[in-house]
């Protein structure tokens, strides 16, 4: 299946609005601001469920079945996050102060391993590796839509009604436990408007056929209409999935030109899921060690060369940690060879 270049480079944009996001809260916490002023940036995550739902529901090949659909899963996600993991606990086990709520125990270990929220302390749900809380949500869609392979061409449609009587049962029972508010959020919804925005684009030929023009009213309306009704009606579900919904589309619609600059910018959005899993640590690192010795002026540029950094280690755990691991992972095995002895 061709790589849709313009969602590779959403990935990147929707990635870096996350980082924006922790940068602004991480200045107003440590300096006690009033706001932050990328608040914006949170919607990358709704983001990122919308393209989920869109990229799974058009790359996935029921023929090939369970077991391959699992594997490339496994290989996209698991060698990184279980390698950030670690090197989490190993933080929370020699400088627990570089840490806010994480305490690591056996049990805590193992469900962040198997994508299985917990409560911290704090009263977050969330795996040792904070982010990891959508990497929960992530793989239980997978789960989901691997389940729902056995019906075939319709696996996107058993897929979405399996999600939405989720979130049924979530209006009708919405106290239970931990696991259970988790697992019947409505913001699951989201996964399930990125597989309708699927079926969509292959039903009209219009919207595969692209248009810069288009793209940019579609962008711009995104962002004009979610600061409309955050404005007016404060942050919701439903303008965040509406963002998201419109950037997805808008994206689909751009048309990249050959050249060096949109390489760069793919090979971006091929490195945002590290950026996405690291980019808390490394900036974190500074504020602790630095921001109540320093003025708000200087850290912040100080972040902002560690962010560009951050960028550059993103790309770097790519190419030699993401890219490596997701090869030997999905490498089929060498059939055995047999011998037959001579005869005579």
């Amino acid at each position: 299946m061709k790589q849709l270049d313009s969602l590779q480079f959403l990935r990147f944009v929707a990635a870096f609005s996350v980082v924006l996001f922790h940068f602004g809260s991480g200045l107003a916490i440590e300096y006690h601001l009033d706001r932050n002023y990328f608040f914006m940036g949170a919607t990358g995550v709704d983001v990122f469920f919308v393209l989920s739902g869109f990229i799974i529901s058009y790359s996935s090949n029921p023929a090939r079945g369970l077991v391959y659909f699992a594997r490339k899963r496994i290989a996209r996600i698991v060698p990184l996050y279980w390698l950030l993991t670690f090197v989490v606990v190993l933080i929370a086990l020699v400088k627990p102060s570089l840490l806010n709520s994480t305490i690591v125990t056996m049990e805590t270990i193992v469900k962040s391993l198997l994508f299985v929220p917990y409560q911290k302390s704090g009263g977050a749900v969330q795996p040792i590796l904070f982010l990891g809380w959508t990497l929960c949500y992530e793989v239980f869609f997978y789960i989901i839509y691997g389940a729902c392979l056995i019906f075939g061409a319709r696996a996107t449609w058993f897929a979405s009604a399996a999600v939405l009587f989720l979130i049924a049962l979530h209006e009708i029972w919405p106290e239970g436990s931990v696991e259970w508010r988790f697992y019947t959020n409505p913001i699951l919804i989201e996964f399930v408007l990125g597989m309708m925005l699927h079926k969509a684009y292959s039903a009209y030929s219009a919207f595969r056929s692209g248009s810069n023009i288009a793209a940019a009213l579609l962008i711009l309306l995104a962002c004009g209409a979610h600061f409309f009704i955050v404005t007016f009606a404060g942050p919701s579900l439903f303008a965040s999935s509406l963002l998201a919904v419109l950037l997805v589309s808008g994206f689909l619609l751009m048309r990249m030109p050959a050249g060096r600059i949109w390489a760069i910018l793919v090979l971006l959005g091929d490195a945002s899921y590290s950026l996405y899993l690291i980019h808390p640590y490394t900036l974190q690192l500074p504020l602790k060690l630095l921001g109540k010795h320093l003025s708000l002026p200087f850290v912040t540029g100080i972040l902002l060369v560690v962010t560009l950094c951050t960028i550059g280690i993103s790309v770097v755990l790519l190419k030699f940690f993401e890219r490596p691991m997701q090869a030997l992972l999905m490498r089929q095995p060498k059939p055995i060879e047999q011998t037959v002895a001579p005869v005579g």
